[in-house]
This record gives C-alpha cells, sequence and structure tokens, in this order.
C-alpha cells in the first residue's frame, strides 16, 4: 500500500552547514533527488524559541525538529520539518495551501512536527508577495494547479526515507480552500502519492467558483448605494430566524439549509414593517445575488448561495494584498487574458470562463478515485454550510457523484461532514473546532479531531462516523455539537443541556 518512488539518479549535493546541532545531524549527507536543492538546514529546539512565521499568536515551540528549507526544479519552494529520530513516527503530513497560495502552511508543518511527523508543505512555485505571478514562467500555472504538490510528495517522501533509514508507513495530505482543491486533485490525478486526504471546502469547481467571485462583485459595485454590509447581514440573520430550530434548538444556526424555504423577499417592506425591511430595490439586488448564476447566453453555472450564507459586499477591482482572498482576478485578467491592467468590469461570464481551461486545470470534481481507494485510501472530506465563498452544494454533489461511482467500496473510503454555521473554513457563531485542517480539536483523539481520525482510520480504524465540535469564546468551550457523517444530521434528543453534543443524535434529515 505504502509504495515510494525509486531514488534513481540520486546525487550527493547540500547547502547545508556542516556543523550542525543533533536535529539536523545527517542532512549534510544526504543523497538528494537530482532536481533537489537544499537551501539552509536550520536546528529548532525549545532553546531556539522559535515560533512559526506567519500564524497569529504562535508561541515558541517546544519541540526539537530540522527545518529544511529547499527548492525543488526551477522555482518550487518547499519546507520540510523532521523530528528528531526517536521522535519520529513513521508518518508524513503535507499542508496544503490556498487562495493563490505563493506561502507555506505552517500551521500543518507545526502540527505535524509537534505530533511526531516528518511535514511538508509547498509555496507552489511562486511568492505571495508577486502580484502577476501568472504573467512570469508559464509552467507556474501547472505548478500551481498540480505538479508542486504531486512533485513535493515525491520528492520529500524520498528525504524522509532517507534521512531516518526505513520507509514512511502513513502518508497524509490535509488542506482547505486552495488546500482543499489540492487536496482531491491529489487523489484524482495522483492515487499513490497519500494515503489519507482531508479536503476542507474543497470548490470543486474552482473556475465556476471564481466566475461568480468575478460577477458578484461587478454586482456589488453596482448596487454599492442601495446595499450596505449591514443589509447582507440582515438578510443572512432573516434566514436564521425563519429556519433556525429545525434541529430542535434555537440556537442562531441553520442546521440543514438546503431544507430552508427562506427567499429574500419575505424581508420585503411590501410584508413586513420597520426597520429590519427591504426595499423593492433591495430585495431585486438580494434575490440576484442569492440565485443560481447563469452567463450571458443564459447557461447556468451554479445552484446559488444558501440561506443563511452572509455576503461580503467585496468591490471591484478587487484590492491586492499579499496572499489575497480571492483568486479571480488573476486568473482571468493575468492566466486568461494575459493583461497585468486588465479592466475587471469588462468580465464576461461566457466568454472567460471557459478560457480558465486552456490556462490550467483547476477542477477537481473527477468522481473516478478507484485508483486511490483501491489502494487503501481514505477521503475525508468536510465544508461549512455557511461558506460564503465555496458553496456548499458543490461539495455536496461531489460526494453524491463518488458513491455513485465506487458503489460499495466508498462506504468505506471516503466521508463528508457538514458543519452548520460554520463560513470559510472556520468562523461564524458555531462549532467550527474539530481538528481540521489548520488546527486541532479541543482534544486530539479521533472523536474531537478530523486529523487524528483520518489517521487510525488510514491505519485500520473504522470509518469516523462522528465528531464532538466545539465553539471557543473568551478561551473556553461554550458549546459542542455532534457533526455528523452526510447524509445524517445532529438533532436533539429532547432532554439534556442543549449546548452539549451528548443531547444531539445523528438522524436522516426529515423530508
Amino acid at each position: 500500500m505504502h509504495r515510494l518512488p525509486l531514488l534513481a539518479g540520486m546525487l550527493l549535493a547540500t547547502t547545508c552547514t556542516p556543523a550542525l546541532a543533533a536535529p539536523c545531524d545527517g542532512v549534510a549527507a544526504l543523497a538528494l533527488p537530482p532536481d533537489v536543492r537544499i537551501v539552509k538546514a536550520t536546528p529548532i529546539d525549545p532553546a531556539s524559541a522559535f515560533a512559526p512565521p506567519g500564524v497569529k499568536d504562535a508561541k515558541p515551540l517546544a519541540t526539537s525538529f530540522c527545518r529544511i528549507e529547499g527548492v525543488i526544479e526551477k522555482e518550487i519552494g518547499f519546507e520540510l520539518w523532521l523530528p528528531e529520530k526517536a521522535a519520529w513516527t513513521g508518518r508524513f503530513l503535507t499542508g496544503g495551501v490556498g487562495g493563490q497560495a505563493g506561502n507555506f502552511n505552517y500551521r500543518e508543518l507545526t502540527r505535524g512536527v509537534v505530533r511526531g511527523f516528518a511535514s511538508a508543505s509547498t509555496d507552489t512555485g511562486h511568492k505571495a508577495s508577486d502580484r502577476h505571478w501568472l504573467l512570469g514562467d508559464p509552467q507556474r500555472a501547472a505548478n500551481y494547479a498540480e505538479r508542486s504538490n504531486h512533485l513535493l510528495a515525491q520528492r520529500a517522501k524520498a528525504i524522509v526515507t532517507a534521512f531516518y533509514g526505513k520507509p514512511i508507513a502513513t502518508s497524509l495530505f490535509v488542506g482547505c480552500s486552495g488546500g482543499g482543491r489540492q487536496a482531491l486533485t491529489e487523489a484524482q490525478r495522483f492515487p499513490e502519492d497519500y494515503d489519507g486526504i482531508m479536503a476542507g471546502a474543497p470548490g470543486p469547481k474552482t473556475p465556476e467558483m471564481s466566475a461568480r467571485r468575478m460577477w458578484e462583485m461587478g454586482q456589488h459595485s453596482a448596487s454599492a448605494a442601495i446595499m450596505s454590509d449591514a443589509i447582507w447581514a440582515r438578510i443572512a440573520k432573516g434566514a436564521v430566524a425563519v429556519c433556525d430550530g429545525k434541529d430542535g434548538v434555537a440556537d442562531g444556526v441553520i442546521d440543514h439549509p438546503m431544507a430552508c424555504s427562506f427567499k429574500v423577499a419575505d424581508l420585503s417592506c411590501r410584508k413586513a414593517s420597520g426597520e429590519a425591511c427591504l426595499t423593492d430595490a433591495q430585495v431585486a439586488v438580494g434575490t440576484r445575488i442569492y440565485a443560481p448564476l447563469h452567463d450571458e447566453n443564459g447557461r447556468r453555472i451554479d445552484d446559488g448561495l444558501l440561506p443563511g450564507v452572509r455576503v461580503s459586499p467585496q468591490l471591484l477591482p478587487e484590492p491586492f494584498t499579499p496572499g489575497p482572498p480571492y483568486l479571480a482576478v488573476a486568473l482571468f485578467g493575468d492566466g486568461v487574458h494575459r493583461d497585468p491592467d486588465w479592466n475587471p468590469a469588462t468580465f464576461r461570464i461566457a466568454d472567460d470562463l471557459p478560457a480558465i481551461d486552456r490556462v490550467m486545470n483547476l477542477h477537481a470534481d473527477n468522481p473516478d478515485i478507484r485508483p486511490f481507494v483501491q489502494r487503501g485510501g481514505k477521503l475525508l472530506i468536510y465544508q461549512g454550510w455557511a461558506d460564503p465563498l465555496v458553496a456548499a452544494q458543490p461539495t455536496i454533489a461531489y460526494h453524491e457523484a463518488v458513491q455513485a461511482k465506487l458503489g460499495k467500496v466508498a462506504k468505506d473510503s471516503v466521508r463528508l461532514f457538514m458543519v452548520p454555521g460554520m463560513e470559510h473554513c472556520v468562523g461564524g457563531d458555531t462549532t467550527d473546532r474539530f481538528g481540521g485542517a489548520g488546527g486541532d480539536g479541543v482534544s486530539t483523539d479521533p472523536d474531537h479531531d478530523m486529523l487524528s481520525a483520518l489517521t487510525t482510520w488510514v491505519e485500520g480504524a473504522p470509518a469516523p462516523e462522528r465528531f464532538e465540535a466545539a465553539r471557543i469564546q473568551d478561551g473556553r468551550v461554550s458549546r459542542t455539537r455532534p457533526l455528523c457523517a452526510w447524509p445524517r444530521v445532529a438533532r436533539y434528543n429532547g432532554t439534556g443541556d442543549t449546548d452539549a453534543a451528548a443531547s444531539f443524535t445523528c438522524e436522516m434529515p426529515s423530508k
């Protein structure tokens, strides 16, 4: 099951300093794959007071490891963190990166090495500070879409095996958002790379998702005078007021938005009075944004936004910041039109959306993952119901397509968990702490932590059926809820604390 790439043609090469402390002993003598260059190897121990860069509120690590910074081929940057040999568990973890990438997933690097995993991440071949990275080397598009993470899996696993002198027992990939798309891409196109894959908010149809983002920003620019952020918040809260409580508890969260019958027009001043009502013009804009998207020729692109999703009224042109939240402007401006001064107001869905596929393959919607599951691979997917950036419907549709394609084998190999009220990967007034990509659960046992559950699942435990997710407020757990394997949903059993997961059961949703 755990076949590794051959280290054929490896050369003796390194740029490490010869006198290294214990965690990096042996790195300088490693025979490296010929397209790998180690730029720096730094021994880290508790005395180093090393805190992961770019991680909010990061604390110095009390773990000893070797931090390797390197390059694959010409410009695919990577980091590989190797625990001391006595502390290595035989496991390997890669953390995917979201948005336009250009950086490393230091949360997963940290999480892995603290647990005794050899851990890796790649910037996918460019830097976040490069606003027009897609106008550079044409190879960057393929590196971003798929090559970089595949090469990282092969090269990093080879280095890990050589460093520890024994093969890796378990290889895992974890990512959310763009990292979730990378996760699905690994399962679909490179089934030998990983044994277990966790894909959060994966956006199986990233091109269509990016087209909606461009279209929405244009709509927000046109309606900014009447549609403030407060109006969009009012619409989301209106849906919650109508649909909350269907799980037996009024807690400010819609547990199953696809069963919610709320319409923006329900808030019309023609039907309601007071400050909370919407004018006809506001109802029209809100209805248009939440509705399924169609291109200029009438072709349907997506299923729209679900009730309770909080729309963020980002205007055009989207401001550039390192690691911007939206990929859309880069894809269409630099990728499709090859124009650093492209005017996003000229975007046309019918023309521009099909052109993305000529730039790179960002679709991660192939349900035929039989090669992955036939070798024992496990796929754990999760998605926030209230995600405004990566809609929930395509994730559910992808899971259902996998079930239809694989049949009975999918029951033991693929799981989807929907998170009521959760926004993009994290966030929302809900229980968003469950050990998904980017952070541990309140406990690292498999009942509270998805990474632990994925690890034990790959290593022989039964498939996970339920997680206990937590909401953290002021540094403490204020609420817990079960996350149920789809299509089951959590229902209050009628007795006990309504803020305790033990008071809920996982049931099939009512029709």
